[in-house]
C-alpha cells in the first residue's frame, strides 16, 4: 500500500512471508521504473525491459519497499526529434503505480542452478554487458541519480545470479553518486568491482564528456579525476577512455590520454558519420607528438544477443556490447543468458590486453599478429555539426570558468611558494577541486554540446553560479598575499578615423579599413604588410532547419537559406566604432576596438537574440593565397584542415571544431588568424569569387529538445590578427592568452622561447610543491629553459596525475629549469620551492 510521496517518487510498502529458504522471482510491470527493497536492502530495480528479478530469501517474514518514480523517461528508444514519437512519450512519462507484486518461489536453497549450453573454443565471441546512461539528456541529473540507482542495482541482482557475468560501467561521477545516496548498495559494487565482476576498467574520465569544447586542461582534469576516484573507491586502475557517444575526437587526445597513462581508446560515434565509412574497427591512434593508443569503433553500444549483432562482431573482431543504454538499465536476465549461452564475458581492459597482444602497428611477427593501421589525425564526426554552437550561454560560461580556475590555481600556487598556512592552502585546493567537479559534470557530452532539456540548464547555471563564488573566494584570498597587481591598468585605443565613408583603424602593428556596418574591407599588419581580405567581419544569418536530431545538426546547404542582417547606422564612442544592426526580431551591437600595443582588432558583440531555427555567422573573405594552409585550436593544441577540401571525407567537415583561433596563411604572403573567446564551429574552403572564405559560427536558434535554447542575451568576441609570412604557434598562442586576460596576474613560471606555452600552474596535489605544465607549439625538438619568480630547490618529471616519471629528465641550472621537448610534446614538473 502508499505510505510515501516524495514528490519524485511513490513509496509503496508491505509484507510477504517466505515458508522456507529459496529463490524467488519478483515481478513487477512499471514504464516508469522502481527500486525494490526487502528488510530495507536494495535487491534490485525494475524499468520497461526489466520486469521480473531472482532474489534468494531465507524462511520467515519480510519488509517490502517499492520506490516507483513518478515521471521518467525510458532506457532506451530514445527519439531525434519532437515528432509523434517524442509525444507518446512524454505522454506515457508519467504512471499511476501498480500497487500489487507478483513472488513466486523458483528455487530452493542450495539447488543447483540449470547450467546453459555454452558455444566451445578459446574463440568464444567476447561479450561486454553495459549500461550507457547519459548524465543529463531527457532527464536532469536528479532524475540520473535515481537511474543510476537502478542501473547499479539490476547489475548486482544479475552478477549475484550469474557466476559468470561481467558488467562494465565508465562514469565515476554515476558511482559517486550512488555513493552519497545508497551507501550499502555501493559497498557491494566495491567488492564486486575489486574481483573483477562489476567493470570499471572503461571509468577513466569523469564523465563521458564533449571533447571538442572543453579546454585540454580540462580534458586531463577528467582523466585524473576518473582515475583516481576508481583507484581510491574501486580498487583498479581504468586503462580505457570509453566514449562510445561523444561527438567526435580532437588530434591532441592521444597525447591526453597518454599523459594520463591510458593506453586504450573507444568509441561508436563514427559509425554515425553520413558522408564517409570510417574504414578500421581496430587502429593505432597517434597524435601529433607521436603519444599512441590503441583505438578501437565499436559498431554499437547497446543492444539484445542477435544472429546479426553477433555476425557483425565476429567480423569485425570485436566484441558484443549488450543491455538496454541511454537511460540506463542494462542487461535483462535474458540477455545475460544469450550472452553465456553464445559467448564469453570479459571486462573491456581484457579485451584490449587480448587484442594487443595479437596486433602489431608494424609487420606482422607471426601469422597469430594482426597489423594495424595507424590514424594520425582528429577523428572527425561527419554529423552533429551544430553541436559546437548550440546554447552559447552554457559554453561561454564553461569557458570563462575554466580560465577562472586557471587563475585561481596560479594565485594559489603563489600560496605555497610564499608558505601560507598549509591549513589554508589545504581548504582552497578543496573548495577547487569542488568546482572542478562542477565543471567537469557540466562538459557531458549532452549537456556542454547544448543538446538537453531546459531544465538541465538551469540546473547547470545554478551549479555554475557555487563554482564562480568558490573561484572567487581563492582568487580574492590569493591576490591579498600577492604584491599589489591587481588593478588592470588603463588601455589606450587607437580611435577610429573617418576616411570618407569608412573609418580607419591603426597602431604599430595592423591597419584596419571599416565600411559603416562593420565590414572589414582592408586588414593588413604593419610596416608596409599586404591586405588579406576581401571582405571579413560579414555577419550572415541562415535559415537552419535540420532534418534530423534538431540541436545537433547543421545539415550541408544551409547558406542557400540566407536571412537578411540589416544595419542600423554606426558611431564613434570613447574611441571605438559601434555598429548597430537586427536580424528580423532580433538586435545587436558590435564595438570595435584596436589597442595600442596590440597587435589584433577586437569586435564585441552584445546581442538579444530572439530567432528560432537560424544559423549565425561570421563570414570571412580572404584574398587568394598561394598553397594556403589552415589551422584550428585544439585541447592543448592544433589540428590541420585543407584549406581547400578535395575529398569526400574533407567537403564532409563543411562544419568543424576548433577552440581559440581559426587561421589561414600562406608561408609566401602572410594571412590571417581570429581569435575566439568562446565558440567553436568553423568552416574553411575555397570563396567562390577566388581566396578562400573562413567562417565562423556565433549562434543558433534550436526548438529541440530545449524549445528556449539560446533565446536571450549573448556576449560575443573575437579578434583579427593579419599577419606577413609565417606567425608561429606559440606567438599565436600568446596573442590568444592576452585577448581573453581579463586583468594581469603575477606569473610563477616564464620561458623566453614563444613556442613554449605555460598551460598550467597549480599546487601540487598532494601538497608537495607546485606543479607546472607546458608544451611545444610549434612542431620542432628543442630544449628549454624555464624561469621561475622564486627559488627552486628540485624539479622532477611527473604525468598528469602528478607521478614521477623516471624515464624523463629535467635539471636546474642556474636556477632555470631546463629539461627537452620533442616536437608537440606536453610535460609536467613537480617544482619544490624554497
Amino acid at each position: 500500500m502508499p505510505d510515501g510521496d516524495d514528490g519524485a517518487v511513490v513509496r509503496l510498502s508491505g509484507r510477504t512471508s517466505a515458508a522456507a529458504d529459496g529463490l524467488y522471482a519478483f515481478r513487477y510491470a512499471t514504464r516508469t521504473g522502481a527500486l525494490l527493497r526487502v528488510d530495507d536492502a536494495v535487491v534490485g530495480a525494475f524499468d520497461s525491459e526489466h520486469d521480473a528479478m531472482h532474489v534468494p530469501l531465507p524462511a520467515g517474514d519480510h519488509s517490502l519497499a517499492l520506490e516507483v518514480e513518478k515521471r521518467s523517461m525510458p532506457s532506451s528508444g530514445l527519439p531525434s526529434g519532437p515528432g509523434l514519437r517524442w509525444h507518446l512519450l512524454l505522454a506515457r512519462a508519467s504512471e499511476r503505480p501498480r500497487e500489487q507484486i507478483e513472488i513466486e518461489r523458483i528455487a530452493s536453497a542450495g539447488s543447483p542452478r540449470a547450467e546453459l549450453r555454452r558455444s566451445e573454443g578459446a574463440d568464444r565471441l567476447a561479450v561486454v554487458g553495459h549500461a550507457h546512461l547519459d548524465v543529463a539528456w531527457l532527464w536532469t541529473y536528479e532524475e540520473t541519480r535515481r537511474k543510476a540507482v537502478r542501473t547499479f542495482a539490476t547489475a548486482v541482482n544479475l552478477l549475484e545470479e550469474h557466476d559468470g557475468f561481467v558488467f562494465t560501467q565508465s562514469q565515476p561521477q554515476l558511482y559517486d553518486w550512488v555513493r552519497e545516496d545508497e551507501p550499502e548498495l555501493f559497498a557491494h559494487v566495491q567488492q564486486l568491482a575489486r574481483a573483477g565482476r562489476f567493470d570499471p576498467s572503461g571509468a577513466a574520465m569523469w564523465v563521458e564528456p564533449d571533447c571538442n569544447v572543453p579546454s585540454g586542461e580540462s580534458l586531463l582534469r577528467q582523466l585524473v579525476a576518473g582515475i583516481r576516484y576508481a583507484e581510491r573507491e574501486l580498487g583498479t586502475t581504468p586503462t580505457v577512455a570509453w566514449l562510445p557517444d561523444s561527438f567526435g575526437f580532437p588530434r591532441t587526445l592521444p597525447t591526453l590520454l597518454q599523459h594520463a597513462g591510458i593506453p586504450y581508446f573507444a568509441t561508436t560515434k563514427l559509425c554515425w558519420n553520413d558522408t564517409t565509412q570510417f574504414p578500421y574497427p581496430r587502429f593505432i591512434w597517434e597524435g601529433a607528438d607521436g603519444s599512441r593508443v590503441l583505438g578501437a569503433l565499436f559498431a554499437s553500444y547497446e543492444g539484445k544477443v542477435t544472429q546479426e549483432r553477433m555476425r557483425l562482431a565476429r567480423e569485425r573482431d570485436e566484441p558484443l556490447v549488450v543491455g538496454y543504454s541511454d537511460g540506463g538499465g542494462g542487461p535483462t536476465g535474458a540477455i545475460v543468458d544469450e550472452g553465456t549461452r553464445h559467448g564469453r564475458w570479459t571486462t573491456l581492459h581484457d579485451w584490449f590486453e587480448r587484442s594487443r597482444a595479437h596486433a602489431s602497428a608494424g609487420p606482422a611477427a607471426d601469422r597469430e599478429t594482426t597489423v594495424l593501421p595507424s590514424v594520425r589525425d582528429e577523428l572527425y564526426l561527419e554529423y552533429h555539426r551544430g553541436v559546437f554552437t548550440t546554447h552559447h550561454d552554457i559554453k561561454a560560461r564553461n569557458a570563462a570558468l575554466e580560465r577562472r580556475l586557471g587563475r585561481a590555481e596560479l594565485a594559489l600556487a603563489w600560496m605555497v611558494a610564499l608558505h601560507a598556512s598549509p591549513f589554508f592552502v589545504d581548504e582552497a585546493r578543496r573548495s577547487l577541486a569542488e568546482a572542478w567537479e562542477i565543471v567537469l559534470r557540466n562538459q557531458f557530452h549532452d549537456v556542454l554540446p547544448g543538446t538537453s532539456i531546459a531544465p538541465v540548464y538551469a540546473d547547470a547555471h545554478a551549479e555554475y553560479d557555487r563554482a564562480d563564488a568558490i573561484v572567487q573566494r581563492v582568487i580574492e584570498a590569493g591576490s591579498a598575499a600577492l604584491p599589489r597587481f591587481a588593478s588592470a591598468p588603463t588601455v589606450a585605443l587607437a580611435a577610429p578615423v573617418r576616411d570618407g565613408s569608412s573609418f580607419v583603424f591603426e597602431n604599430d602593428a595592423l591597419r584596419a579599413r571599416l565600411a559603416d556596418d562593420g565590414r572589414l574591407i582592408e586588414l593588413a599588419p604593419a610596416a608596409g604588410g599586404a591586405n588579406v581580405v576581401r571582405e571579413a567581419n560579414v555577419l550572415c544569418a541562415y535559415h537552419d532547419k535540420p532534418e534530423k536530431w534538431e540541436a545537433w545538426n547543421i545539415d550541408a546547404g544551409y547558406e542557400r537559406r540566407p536571412i537578411p542582417v540589416e544595419p542600423l547606422g554606426c558611431e564613434e564612442v570613447d574611441d571605438a566604432l559601434y555598429v548597430r544592426y537586427r536580424i528580423d526580431g532580433s538586435y545587436g551591437a558590435a564595438r570595435i576596438s584596436l589597442a595600442l600595443g596590440e597587435r589584433f582588432l577586437r569586435v564585441e558583440h552584445a546581442i538579444e537574440w530572439r530567432e528560432r531555427k537560424t544559423l549565425l555567422r561570421c563570414e570571412n573573405r580572404l584574398v587568394d593565397l598561394e598553397n594556403p594552409r589552415a589551422f584550428f585550436g585544439a585541447p592543448h593544441g592544433v589540428v590541420e584542415r585543407p584549406a581547400i577540401p578535395a575529398t569526400a571525407a574533407e567537403r564532409a567537415k563543411f562544419e568543424a571544431p576548433g577552440q581559440r583561433f581559426g587561421r589561414v596563411e600562406s608561408a609566401g604572403r602572410g594571412g590571417l588568424a581570429i581569435l575566439t573567446r568562446d565558440t567553436y564551429g568553423w568552416s574553411v574552403g575555397a570563396d567562390e569569387g577566388g581566396g578562400i572564405r573562413l567562417g565562423h559560427s556565433l549562434l543558433r536558434g534550436t526548438t529541440w529538445p530545449d524549445p528556449d535554447a539560446d533565446l536571450g542575451q549573448h556576449h560575443i568576441a573575437y579578434a583579427f590578427l593579419p599577419h606577413a609570412g609565417s606567425i608561429s604557434s606559440g606567438e599565436l598562442e600568446a596573442a590568444w592568452r592576452r585577448f581573453v586576460r581579463d586583468e594581469p596576474q603575477p606569473e610563477m613560471f616564464s620561458c623566453d622561447d614563444s613556442a613554449i606555452a605555460i598551460e598550467a600552474t597549480k599546487p601540487a596535489d598532494d601538497g608537495n610543491g607546485v606543479v607546472v605544465r607546458m608544451r611545444e607549439c610549434d612542431g620542432v625538438a628543442r630544449d628549454a629553459a624555464v624561469g621561475c619568480a622564486v627559488r627552486v630547490n628540485a624539479v622532477q618529471c611527473v604525468d598528469a596525475l602528478e607521478r614521477p616519471l623516471p624515464t624523463q629528465d629535467a635539471t636546474l641550472v642556474e636556477g632555470r629549469i631546463v629539461a627537452p621537448f620533442a616536437p608537440f610534446a606536453l610535460r609536467s614538473f613537480r617544482v619544490l620551492l624554497g
